[in-house]
């Protein structure tokens, strides 16, 4: 099987639907194979048994790169910066690169399940100006594939074609919106803010709350200052008073944060800001900060968790 139509110059954003009683490294390994023939850097983001499989079926190793899909996905709105990184270190001059990536979005967690696909939405726009082929490989399994083709501008079945099912990002957020917030104990911890002024001692509050919660000195600050960023938020751009609530569990700390306006920017931390933009960057520092970010917009409410591990 020969994959043609991936575009070098220009992200090409596919997505490979196999049986799911396919092989994996016999689906991907002609691509894999041309591009490293080509010189071309390749990293492949696939289950460690078929890494190895793949291993034995390519005619050269040399420039492929592998990671952990487990790892890699355990937070979905990390990818893309990781992606980002890894082709800025890999292709420091532009030339083009792929990524072959069995995305795992641990579908026993509806809420994960669903960002994932946002994720996938905005991938076409945060990545747009890299020269990237980007395979998103799933199994077509008949809960997931029509959200799959919804999120790709193309599809890969031998060669490269136009998707007809493809969604810009805002309309597949519209129509697949996350799952309802799921209701949680009477929270630990609950304070209301409505000026600035009041975020000093909020912050004050929450860091100790941290520190009895049994979090580690580096997640406490990492987490203190996420929560920060969405209370200043909600402050600056929804409709005050923002209430904050705080719960603690048996492997993490939830932070929630409601005002009562409504959230109109529909990307709102799933995209990588400009890196000369200096403010409205702070949707998207609370993402990569966490172990898991969840907005809702009808009324806008924010939740973050930090593992305590």
């Amino acid at each position: 099987m020969v994959y043609t139509g991936a575009g070098d110059r220009m992200l090409g954003h596919h997505g490979l639907l196999h049986p799911a009683t396919a092989d994996l490294a016999a689906t991907v390994a002609p691509l894999i194979s041309e591009r490293l023939m080509r010189d071309q850097p390749v990293l492949a983001v696939l289950p460690t048994t078929t890494t190895i499989r793949l291993r034995t079926q390519l005619p050269t190793l040399a420039g492929l790169h592998t990671t952990d899909p487990g790892e890699l996905y355990r937070h979905p709105g990390r990818v893309l910066a990781h992606y980002r990184a890894w082709i800025s270190d890999t292709s420091q001059d532009g030339e083009p690169v792929t990524i072959v990536a069995a995305p795992d979005p641990r579908h026993d967690d509806m809420h994960r399940a669903a960002l994932w696909m946002h994720v996938e939405a905005v991938t076409t726009l945060a990545l747009a100006e890299r020269a990237l082929t980007l395979v998103c490989v799933y199994p077509d399994d008949v809960g997931t594939a029509d959200t799959v083709r919804c999120v790709h501008p193309s599809l890969l079945n031998g060669m490269a074609s136009p998707n007809p099912d493809h969604l810009p990002a805002e309309q597949f957020l519209a129509r697949y919106p996350l799952p309802p917030p799921i209701a949680l104990a009477e929270p630990d911890f609950i304070h209301a803010i409505g000026h600035f002024a009041q975020l000093s001692r909020l912050r004050q509050v929450v860091a100790g709350y941290l520190i009895r919660a049994g979090l580690p000195a580096a997640r406490q600050a990492d987490f203190m200052l996420a929560i920060s960023e969405i209370a200043t938020n909600a402050l600056e751009h929804g409709v005050p008073p923002a209430v904050l609530r705080l719960w603690t569990t048996s492997t993490s700390v939830i932070c929630q944060i409601t005002d009562t306006g409504q959230c109109i920017a529909p990307l709102a931390g799933l995209l990588p800001p400009p890196t000369t933009q200096r403010r409205g960057r702070g949707l998207w520092m609370a993402h990569q900060l966490c172990d898991q970010f969840y907005l809702w917009p009808h009324p806008t409410t924010v939740r973050l968790q930090m593992d305590r591990s």
